[in-house]
């Protein structure tokens, strides 16, 4: 029986340079106890005064030189100056100096002096794992789970990340726990591969840029006592891992108080900022009645919600709900009594390609029905109706215009939705410096709809500086939540430098 996992490992995106004593993935993320993993000629180059250290860079020292880079890189008793960190580094790396081979892995993989290229930092991160690092075989691991550079091979990841665990690097040792729990556990050989095929949401939870708390899987052979039962101990999680599960770093609400201590407070705000994983959390609960009463009807809202930004399992789980026919008759009733929920469930529905039973006029008209009630979700949708051409003909202004009404009801989708559109037309525009700071701000609340859409704009550079590391980043950590469109920008990101190697040619999945 597959277990409900929650990711609690940490990777090593955006990694700061390794410090010359100590194995460092994540400043906020190091463990306690850090082994040493090479170690200095001196107690410390940390404690050499500027004059000395590049004293010794200068006569051929490649610890100093690596040093005297971070030094360069982070400030730190020099001006800061990337060049000549660069310039350091790459001594110590012709020295085949361990470290700094990692340190010039991760500037390529975040951009920092060299255009963004996971290739070249692959490449690196490999050596510096054969030459005995044990943050180069954790992150030449993490590589191997992603399908993105070279094809996936966990087999390999496995034996990787073994090794770095028996030098005591501590999120080498979560990752094999996390792989366990997964079912892929190997005796060590490249060649035992007994379980190299994760479903989507598998590998979007091992693809997940900081390797935290973000996706919620909902496996199909879940007994669903023991999906209920992981649900309700998350009312029970420290409230700040429960932010994480949810995708929000911030909670910030001029309408409503939340009540940041109450979890179902943080869940329910975290679902109208438009978190998928609340949402899911919050069909469910309607579903089986685990805190509220059972509501199927609003159960099937959360889904289809979900499914709107992009997750995968929602539709699995809407699929599951309307294969009882009874679903229907609920439906039926509850739009005879004025429900706009149900108008909305059961034209989401049409519109989405899961259902036949009505013809798309008579969806449009539930939509329209329950429109007149400033049901916003029915608004929202009705504006992606013309917006895609779906249910009605094509009309961008009218989209814009019903989008515009939701936002007036106070909708923080329908927003990102039109700013995603002025962004598609950004030449029409001067300036969208308001529109980059909101999605900064949806984005720490927990939208992955703003959070996708960040990653465009530093893709492209439109309101931000192009920056495609963070582009990476950012689609990294929205299709860890699920949603696949992120995914599929993030995969051509990768696909447009792929270099002509045949060891980087990726299998069709």
């Amino acid at each position: 029986m597959k277990q409900f996992i929650i990711l609690i490992l940490i990777q090593f995106t955006f990694l700061s340079a390794q410090d010359s004593t100590r194995s460092v993935a994540l400043k906020k993320n190091l463990p306690k106890r850090t082994k040493t993993i090479i170690k200095a000629k001196y107690p410390s180059y940390q404690l050499l005064n500027g004059f000395l250290l590049v004293k010794e860079a200068n006569e051929g020292d490649p610890f100093a030189q690596q040093e005297l880079g971070s030094r360069y890189l982070k400030g730190k008793g020099f001006d800061p100056d990337t060049t000549k960190a660069i310039e350091w580094f790459k001594k110590a790396v012709d020295q085949d100096l361990p470290q700094a081979i990692y340190n010039y892995a991760v500037l390529y993989y975040n951009g920092i002096g060299f255009e963004w290229n996971p290739y070249e930092a692959y490449r690196l991160f490999r050596k510096s794992a054969f030459q005995n690092l044990a943050l180069g075989k954790y992150a030449f691991g993490i590589l191997l789970t992603e399908n993105l550079i070279v094809n996936r091979n966990y087999a390999e990841a496995y034996k990787w990340f073994k090794s770095s665990a028996e030098m005591g690097f501590e999120p080498a040792e979560k990752a094999l726990e996390q792989f366990e729990k997964m079912g892929l556990k190997f005796d060590g050989s490249i060649e035992d591969s007994t379980r190299n095929d994760l479903s989507t949401e598998e590998t979007f939870s091992l693809l997940n840029q900081d390797w935290e708390l973000d996706l919620f899987n909902f496996e199909d052979s879940l007994d669903e006592e023991e999906l209920n039962k992981s649900i309700l101990n998350l009312l029970n999680e420290n409230i700040d891992d429960l932010k994480n599960t949810l995708g929000v770093n911030e909670i910030r609400d001029s309408l409503n108080v939340v009540d940041t201590t109450s979890a179902i407070e943080v869940i329910n705000y975290a679902a109208e900022n438009g978190s998928p994983e609340a949402l899911m959390i919050t069909g469910r609960n309607f579903e089986a009645g685990l805190v509220n009463d059972k509501d199927k009807i609003k159960a099937l809202v959360n889904y289809i919600r979900a499914f709107r930004l992009g997750s995968r399992k929602a539709a699995q789980y809407t699929l599951k709900m309307i294969k009882d026919q009874t679903i229907f008759e609920d439906l039926k009733k509850e739009i005879d009594n004025g429900n706009p929920d149900a108008m909305y469930a059961w034209a989401g529905l049409i519109a989405l390609g899961f259902d036949y039973r009505l013809s798309d006029e008579q969806a449009v008209e539930l939509l329209e029905d329950a429109v007149k009630v400033d049901h916003v979700h029915s608004i929202i949708e009705k504006g992606l109706c013309y917006y895609n051409g779906t249910l009605v003909d094509q009309n961008r202004e009218k989209s814009i215009e019903y989008w515009q009404r939701a936002v007036n009801l106070g909708s923080k989708e329908a927003e990102i939705r039109i700013i995603f559109d002025k962004i598609n037309n950004i030449e029409k525009y001067d300036d969208i410096k308001s529109e980059i700071e909101a999605l900064e701000k949806f984005s720490d609340e927990g939208s992955v709809l703003a959070q996708a859409v960040l990653a465009y704009c530093y893709q492209k550079g439109f309101g931000v500086p192009l920056n495609k590391a963070m582009a990476a980043k950012l689609y990294r950590q929205a299709s860890s939540r699920g949603n696949e469109a992120a995914w599929n920008s993030l995969r051509k990101m990768y696909d447009d430098i792929r270099p002509d190697e045949a060891e980087f040619v990726i299998f069709e999945e």
